[in-house]
């Protein structure tokens, strides 16, 4: 029996499916660690990975971007294309080809090779972390949707604290290649356990009169693209800032580049501590929830900015950062999955991730025009600031415009008044037009 028969089985004990959904989300906990740490260790491993395939630090950089593109693109394409495969078996296909990815760069003779691994690791990265918050979705009540999605995107922040210096220090103590090695071991560890948590069933049906139409009728459905847009906002107003939060930490603030990984480890901390709080706010309202962290983003980015110059409450905003963007991540993650229907949802999640990798490209960029335009550094959190306004300015319109519909529609309804948020927390086909 699978969990999501315990989930309808009257024959199972309240306490037994609760133990069962720990289970459940703890794996899934563990396989965004998996991916979360895949995905960021190469900061910490570019110096070695540059000596070694004989190329500049800003070539090997580049092994950054060219991940972050390929879950752009390829993201969604992957979604579209693999509509119809089994969940089970997609999921399996993908762990496995996450582990491949992986394996290719650690044998990669030349940078190339190394290159081309992180890309194959990347398109699978693009793919599974849509599959993993539908999981979680799935297997917990909707008013318990938002903190089981905080506890999938938790594995995220944990990699910050504990996955990159972990990899780091194993690619200096022994070789980068074993970090590489690693990450394919631990995605194999975990592919059984995850994969029994998906449903033997297929995607969409050939007799779905919707189908790859259907899939992508998602894209046009306005509360889909705003919550997207938000996303991307969010990304980039924290990138702005974050891209370049060693020097803004060493030159601005006055910290030694010792005390730098120790106050990088107090922005993760912030993230758990935001990821936990946020997926409880996102419980009681979504949008709420949205509305909040990214109001909490921008005034936490606003006072970095501010105090730059001095050291405590710099600090003190730095773990509020943290904090306040790792809340954003459960609350949009959670509207998504409110305001797209089931059959659609991987593709919109999918373009969810991507919206998400190309803010965090042009928060980067945006950083650059900063700091090429001869501002100080602490214009940085500034400039984040003024982005996060905007995505502010997306969740109270957003707000205001679910609680006109509420009200139009109580009159003919009388149970959509009952419906927080227009449907917030109902099931995901209940909102979906």
């Amino acid at each position: 029996m699978t969990l999501y028969d315990m989930q309808t089985s009257d024959h199972r004990t309240p306490s037994r499916s609760d133990r069962a959904t720990s289970w459940a989300l703890a794996v899934l906990t563990l396989c965004s660690f998996t991916l979360g740490t895949g995905e960021i260790m190469i900061a910490g491993l570019l110096p070695g990975i540059a000596s070694d395939a004989d190329v500049s630090l800003s070539t090997a950089g580049l092994l950054v971007s060219s991940f972050a593109m390929t879950v752009v693109l390829g993201g969604p394409v992957l979604a579209l294309t693999t509509g119809r495969a089994r969940r089970r078996r997609l999921l399996g296909a993908l762990m496995a080809c996450y582990a491949v990815g992986n394996i290719l760069s650690a044998v990669a003779p030349s940078f190339l090779p190394l290159a081309a691994g992180r890309i194959v690791a990347a398109l699978a990265h693009s793919a599974l972390m849509p599959l993993f918050f539908g999981i979680a979705a799935d297997i917990v009540p909707p008013e318990r949707r938002g903190s089981a999605v905080a506890r999938v995107s938790l594995g995220f922040s944990l990699a910050m604290i504990a996955g990159l210096p972990i990899g780091t220090a194993l690619g200096q103590w022994l070789d980068w290649r074993a970090t590489f090695w690693a990450v394919a071991v631990l995605t194999l560890a975990v592919t059984v356990p995850v994969a029994a948590l998906a449903p033997d069933t297929p995607g969409l049906s050939p007799e779905d009169d919707r189908g790859r139409l259907g899939e992508l009728r998602v894209l046009g459905d306005r509360r889909v693209q705003v919550v997207t847009g938000i996303t991307a906002l969010a990304a980039a107003a924290s990138f702005t800032a974050y891209t370049y939060v060693t020097p803004l930490l060493t030159g601005t603030v006055g910290f030694s580049e010792s005390a730098v990984t120790v106050l990088l480890l107090l922005f993760g901390v912030g993230g758990t501590v935001g990821n936990l709080v946020g997926g409880r706010l996102t419980d009681r309202s979504v949008l709420g929830a949205v509305s909040v962290s990214v109001a909490a983003l921008g005034a936490s980015l606003l006072l970095l900015g501010a105090t730059a110059s001095v050291k405590v409450p710099a600090v003190a905003f730095l773990f509020l950062f943290g904090a306040a963007y790792y809340a954003v991540i459960p609350a949009v993650n959670t509207r998504l999955l409110d305001v797209a229907s089931k059959q659609a949802r991987t593709l919109a999640l999918t373009v969810q991730s991507s919206a998400f990798n190309l803010g965090t490209a042009v928060g980067g960029w945006l950083g650059g025009r900063v700091i090429a335009a001869g501002a100080g550094m602490r214009w940085l959190p500034v400039a984040g600031a003024a982005v996060a306004a905007l995505a502010l300015a997306l969740a109270l319109g957003e707000t205001a415009g679910e609680r006109r519909r509420t009200a139009a529609a109580a009159p003919a309804s009388p149970t959509a008044a009952a419906d927080e948020e227009g449907g917030a927390h109902a099931a995901p086909e209940a909102v979906s037009r």
